[in-house]
C-alpha cells in the first residue's frame, strides 16, 4: 500500500512541481507582506500543488508511449505496468480539477483563471500539441510556467503589478535552457522516441548556443528587478551570484557541446531559479521590509 501511494506521488513529478509552486509562493508572500494570511498560503500551496501535479500525472497519461521508448522515463509508474492509464487519468483529472476549485472558492475568479490558463497551456500546448511536432515545443509551451507567478500574487491581492509578470518573464526564459540541457544530455534518447527536440533537429552546438541565450535573457531580467526598484541589494548579490554562475555553466557548455556539460546545465537551472525565489523573499521580508 504504501509502494502504491508512492507511485501515485511520483506521477505528480513532485520536483518540477516544488519548484513551480515555489514560484506562486514567492509572489503570494510579496504582494501580501507585512499582511501575510499563513491559512491562506497554507490554502494556496495546496491548490497550487493539485493543479501542477495534477498536470504532472495528465502529462504522463498523454505521454505513455514516449515514456515507454526512453531509458530515463521507462521506469515511470505508468510506462512500468505500477500504475494504469484510466487510473492516472482519474487521479490526475481530479487532482487538477480540485486545485482549481479551490483556488476558485479559496480566493477568486482571477486566481482560477490563472491556474487554469497554466493547466491548458501545457496539456493542450504543449503536451498534446507541440511535443511532438516542433523543436521550439519548450519554448511556446514554457509559458505554462508564467502563470504560477501571476497566480500566487492574485491570490494575495486579487490583481496584477509589474513585479508578477517581470518573475513570469524569467521563468519563462529560464524554461528552454533548463529543457534543452537535459535533452542535450539524453539527445539520443530524444532522437530514439522520435521527439523533435532542439538537440535533435538542429544538433548539439545549436541548442548549446540558443541554451545560452535564453539564459543569459533570464538572469539579464532578473537583474532589472533592483534597477527598477522592485528588489533590494541582498536579492541583488544573489542574482549576480547565482546568475554568473548559471551562465558560466552555460558558456562552457556553448564552447564545447557536450551530453555531460549539457547535465551540469541541467542541475545548475533548478537551484539558480530556487535562489532568485529565497532571494527576493528573504530580501523582502529580513532586509527591506
Amino acid at each position: 500500500m504504501k509502494e502504491k501511494l508512492s507511485k501515485y506521488v511520483e506521477l505528480t513529478k513532485p520536483k518540477v512541481t516544488l519548484l513551480n509552486l515555489l514560484v506562486g509562493i514567492t509572489c503570494f508572500a510579496l504582494a501580501a507582506f507585512p499582511s501575510i494570511d499563513w491559512v491562506k498560503l497554507a490554502v494556496f500551496s495546496l491548490a497550487g500543488y493539485f493543479a501542477a501535479g495534477g498536470c504532472g500525472v495528465l502529462n504522463s497519461v498523454c505521454d505513455y508511449d514516449l515514456d515507454k521508448a526512453m531509458p530515463r522515463t521507462s521506469k515511470r509508474a505508468i510506462p512500468a505496468g505500477y500504475i494504469s492509464r484510466i487510473k492516472a487519468l482519474f487521479f490526475g483529472s481530479a487532482l487538477t480539477a480540485l486545485g482549481l476549485e479551490i483556488s476558485f472558492f479559496a480566493f477568486n475568479v482571477f486566481t482560477a483563471a490563472m491556474m487554469a490558463f497554466g493547466v491548458v497551456f501545457y496539456l493542450a500546448v504543449y503536451t498534446v500539441w507541440l511535443k511532438r511536432v516542433s523543436s521550439w515545443n519548450v519554448v511556446i509551451g514554457g509559458a505554462a510556467g508564467c502563470f504560477a507567478a501571476l497566480s500566487g500574487w492574485t491570490a494575495a491581492t486579487n490583481t496584477l503589478s509589474v513585479l508578477p509578470l517581470l518573475i513570469s518573464a524569467v521563468g519563462f526564459l529560464w524554461t528552454p535552457g533548463h529543457l534543452w540541457a537535459l535533452a542535450i544530455k539524453k539527445v539520443k534518447e530524444y532522437r530514439k522516441a522520435g521527439i523533435p527536440m532542439l538537440p535533435v533537429t538542429k544538433g548539439l552546438k545549436r541548442a548549446a548556443q540558443a541554451t545560452l541565450l535564453f539564459n543569459f535573457g533570464a538572469v539579464a531580467l532578473s537583474l532589472l528587478l533592483p534597477l527598477l526598484g522592485l528588489a533590494g541589494i541582498l536579492y541583488s548579490v544573489v542574482a549576480l551570484s547565482a546568475g554568473g554562475w548559471f551562465l558560466l555553466e552555460s558558456k562552457r557548455l556553448m564552447v564545447f557541446p557536450s551530453e555531460a556539460l549539457g547535465f551540469r546545465v541541467f542541475v545548475a537551472s533548478m537551484p539558480y531559479l530556487a535562489c532568485l525565489m529565497a532571494g527576493l523573499i528573504i530580501d523582502k521580508v529580513f532586509v527591506h521590509p
